[in-house]
This record gives C-alpha cells, structure tokens and sequence, in this order.
C-alpha cells in the first residue's frame, strides 16, 4: 500500500481510502477467477468426471462472468455502484460455499453460474469509480489497480497449492477463501457511501446544454478501438494459457519447472502494470498501448523458436510485461474519450469481449496445435497482434488530425 502514498502524495484521506479498499478488492476478485482451475483436478478426481465435464465447468462461469459483466456494468451506471461492487462480492463468496457443499455436478454447475454473477460485477463498476474519482494521474492509479489484480492472480497460485499441501481437500478450500467476499460486501457497501453520493450530486448539476459530453467517442472510433482490443486479447490469451503445456511438451521441461517460468509470466506482470501506467500519463494511453501491444507479437514468434532455458525465461518476463501493460492505458484511454455517467456499461462491454475471447482462443489454438504443431499454433495466434496494431496506428492518426 506504500505505493499509493509514494506516487501520490497530494490525495486526501478519503481517496487514499478509497484506492486501499479498491486495490483489495482487485486482489481478492482476481483471486476467485483462479480459484475453480485451480481446484479443478480435486474436482474432476472426486466425482470422476471426464474432460468435457470437466470443461464445462469452467465454461459455465466464464461464459456467465462475460455477460454478467454487460449487466453490471449497465446497472451499476443505472442504480448505484455500491450496491452492485457489494453484491458481487457476496454472491461470490456464496457460490464458493455452495460449491463447497455440493453433492453432484449440477449442483457445482449452477453454483459456478452463480460465481460469474458475482466476480462479473467488481472490474467494470470499480475502475468506473476510480476513473472517474481520479482524472489527474489517472494512468498511474489504474496502474496500481493492475498491479494488485496480479497480486491476487499470483496469490490464487501460492495459497491455494499451499493449501492443498497441507490438506488436498477441495471443499475446505473453497470455504477458507469465501471469507474474503463475506467481509468485503459490507466493507465496499460503507465506504462508497460518500463517494456514490458525490456522484449523484455532479450528475444533477449536468444542465441539458452540458451533458453532451464532448469527450465522447464516436461510435465507429469505439468499434475501432474495440477490434483492435479483441485482436491483441486473442493472441495473448491463445499464448499464455498454452504457456505450461509448451514448455513440457516442446522444451522437455518438467511440469515443476514450467510451473516456475508460468509463475515469471505473472510476476513481469508486477513490472508491467506500473510501468504502462506511469507511461500513459507521461506520454498518452494511444502510445504506451502501441508501445507495448507493439512488442508483444515478435516476442511471441521468438519465443517458439529459443532452445536457451535462459533465454527462455528471459523472453517470457518479457512477455508477462507486454501482456500486463495494455491493461491501464486501454482502461485510460476508454475513461479519456467517455461519459462518465455510462463508463460502467463501457467498461463492461470490453469486459464482455475479452472474457468471450478468453474463452474462445484457447480451442482455436488447440485446434491449429492438432492439424500442425503448438509452435505452428503459437506463431499463427500472434498474427492477430499485428492487426490489432495497424488499428491501433489508425487510431493514432484519427487522433492526430483530430487535435
């Protein structure tokens, strides 16, 4: 938390209370997305479920938290954020404790459904708040923001293999990190008091003459700059999930050590949240995403031709860097260029495209991986990457003639 204080000095407490809560809120709900994939073997192990099963399960949520993200984030702008952050939070919590005491595979089926309800509904409406909360720096804070989500996608892999060490019961698990949720819920319901309060009152100020806002982006602009976020999500996505696979099945390497060099990926992301989003206030969001996106392709070509394991280590922080980096100034960019009465539903629709994505690229890459080879799948899911950057550079020059 010392970093909050450090790179902003000047925020009153309020804030500086604000992005505490919003910073642990980004750990504990990164931490529920990996906490079923991470279980997932104890799972499929108890009730002998097969791989299609197995997958479904997954699906069910992700899937669920695509298009939960769509309706929060619309009812968050609508209703309240409050309402919606603490829900999410709760309903979280409760489908992990529902999941804990389920007796079948539907009963886990539709508590997980339950789950992408819950986890959907924290990213659009919190990086609403603090977009709108904080125009000056804005880059640097939703930086920070990222950062912590990393914090809790490395902590999912630390606590939760810890804990199977100590007790490889799944159901205990499960009940262990509910609590966060539990505690979280009242906690966002109390402290955005104030602020939703704040929010109310600006939006009533906003005269009919005023309230066409003139930082709106048109919609073919939006269309753009959401294609190109599509494109460079599937090459990163189709990468990073076949990572560990990789590394066992092309570079010999055993599933412990490509465990570790998974965990270097996470880890760079520690590097490259702060750094794009201290970029995107020094030099604009359009660049730092060029900047980063811009690297990120040839590494993922390289890497599927290295034999060094050093190399390969170096080259995949590199590409933990560039994949952690696009997130703050594409959340800058969008705050930049949008009402902030409807950067919920905003927020919520790109959430909604990189969760369907997310979904998607994996199979296509395995699909590829089948016919050919994962290296000829790997290089081939890179392409994407480079579309996405000529969109990007369109933008760039839509800007440029625009201002």
């Amino acid at each position: 938390m010392k970093l909050v204080g450090k790179r902003l000095p000047h925020l009153s407490r309020e804030s500086h209370t604000l992005l505490k809560i919003s910073f642990l809120g980004h750990t504990f709900n990164d931490m529920y997305w990996l906490i079923i994939p991470l279980v997932l073997p104890l799972i499929k192990n108890e009730f002998k479920l097969d791989y299609a099963q197995s997958g479904f399960l997954l699906t069910s949520y992700t899937l669920t938290g695509a298009f939960g993200s769509l309706i929060t984030g619309h009812l968050g702008d609508k209703n309240g954020r409050r309402f919606i952050l603490s829900w999410g939070f709760f309903l979280g919590s409760l489908a992990l404790v529902l999941c804990a005491f389920s007796s079948g595979y539907w009963q886990i089926f539709f508590a997980l459904i339950i789950l992408g309800v819950g986890i959907s509904a924290f990213h659009p409406s919190m990086i609403a708040v603090i977009s709108n909360k904080f125009p000056l720096k804005r880059g640097t804070v939703l930086g920070l923001f990222q950062f912590w989500g990393w914090v809790g996608t490395f902590g999912a892999v630390v606590a939760i293999s810890l804990l199977i060490k100590v007790s490889p019961n799944w159901r205990g698990i499960l009940l262990i990190l509910s609590i966060p949720g539990f505690v979280f819920a009242p906690l966002f319901f109390k402290i955005l008091k104030p602020l939703i309060q704040e929010e109310r009152e600006n939006n009533d100020k906003i005269t009919p003459a005023s309230s066409k806002n003139k930082t709106a982006t048109p919609v073919f602009t939006f269309l753009i700059f959401l294609s190109a976020n599509t494109l460079f999500v599937l090459s990163y996505n189709a990468v990073i999930n076949f990572i560990p696979t990789y590394l066992v099945e092309e570079k010999s390497l055993s599933l412990s050590a490509a465990s570790y060099s998974f965990l270097m990926v996470i880890a760079a992301g520690f590097i490259g949240t702060i750094l794009s989003g201290k970029a995107s206030d020094d030099l604009s969001p359009l660049n730092t995403l060029l900047a980063f996106v811009g690297f990120g392709g040839p590494v993922i070509i390289i890497l599927t031709f290295l034999q060094n394991y050093i190399l390969l280590i170096i080259f995949l922080v590199i590409f933990g860097i560039s994949y952690s980096g696009v997130w703050a100034p594409q959340q800058d960019y969008l705050a930049k260029n949008t009402p902030k009465n409807s950067r919920g539903k905003i927020y919520g629709l790109i959430f909604f495209a990189i969760n369907i994505i997310g979904a998607i690229a994996p199979g296509i890459t395995g699909i590829i991986a089948d016919k050919f080879s994962l290296p000829v799948a790997l290089r081939a899911m890179s392409i994407p990457i480079f579309f996405s950057l000529i969109l990007l550079f369109l933008l760039k020059r839509k800007e440029k003639n625009r201002n």
